[in-house]
């Protein structure tokens, strides 16, 4: 075990340790310091910090960071939030993630992502993607998403055939439909949605691919299924009840074509 800076005025776990037990504040002083986790460090508990810095370390625990969150490397096993800003390279962060601002770049979410603005380029999330004001998904793969302001969808794959698009949208390719199994619809073998599937169905928008597709029944009980899937994965309690991605992904029927670099 190390024997970690833990500080009022900083924290830090240092390079190749592990510090057993939560970093959070135990008094006024401790509210506004900055955590830094560095290379393959470990923290066995959660972390909480006027800013959080995870360098290819590993935290057994959740994150939450008042001003702001950078993971680089980072494998998280819990939620991932900050009132500012959360940036992540190269994670995986098996919970939410939640900020004003999130940006992610080759990472795997096995949970949902929540922001103001959202940027994704070349991730997974096994969840809902929520922007708020903004949302940029570049080769990405996610459940579904729902964007209430504007959109930049670019190589975007879902496996929910509908999502949620209130703003305005700039399709940079169409968004492709995956993890249906068997699909009759109009269309290629995997089906896409673009500006001619954006549906107003009472206050809502959606983008959606249901008027065309033929076999709504047989694709209705398999979106049970898939819902039961990303049921397991957010309440699991533990990391050994949550396959890695690829194994995940194919449970979903997700086609490998869709799969991005990360995985």
């Amino acid at each position: 075990m190390s024997v970690a800076s833990i500080e009022k005025t900083r924290a830090v776990v240092e390079a190749g340790e592990t510090y057993d037990g939560k970093i959070i504040p135990t008094a006024q002083a401790e509210i506004d310091r900055p955590v830094r986790i560095r290379d393959d460090a470990t923290v066995l508990g959660s972390i909480y910090g006027a800013t959080v810095s995870v360098e290819d370390g590993t935290v057994d625990g959740s994150i939450m960071a008042a001003d702001g969150a950078e993971l680089e490397g980072a494998t998280v096993h819990g939620e991932v939030g900050s009132d500012g800003k959360v940036t992540a390279t190269g994670a995986t962060i098996h919970g939410t993630v939640t900020g004003t601002r999130v940006r992610l770049t080759d990472a795997i979410v096995y949970g949902n992502v929540v922001g103001s603005d959202v940027i994704l380029e070349d991730c997974v999330v096994i969840g809902i993607v929520t922007a708020e004001r903004e949302l940029v998904a570049e080769r990405s793969l996610c459940y579904t998403f729902k964007s209430y302001g504007e959109a930049t969808l670019d190589d975007l794959s879902t496996v929910l055939p509908q999502a949620i698009l209130e703003g305005d949208v700039r399709f940079e390719s169409p968004v492709t439909v995956t993890g249906l199994g068997e699909l009759e619809a109009e269309g290629p073998d995997l089906p896409t949605m673009d500006a001619d599937d954006i549906l107003e169905v009472g206050d809502g928008t959606y983008l959606s691919l249901s008027p065309r597709i033929l076999n709504l029944e047989a694709v209705t009980d398999r979106l049970d299924t898939l819902e039961e899937t990303l049921q397991r994965v957010a309440t699991a309690t533990s990391r050994d009840e949550v396959p890695p991605a690829t194994e995940l992904l194919a449970t979903l029927g997700v086609d490998e074509s869709q799969y991005p670099d990360v995985v």
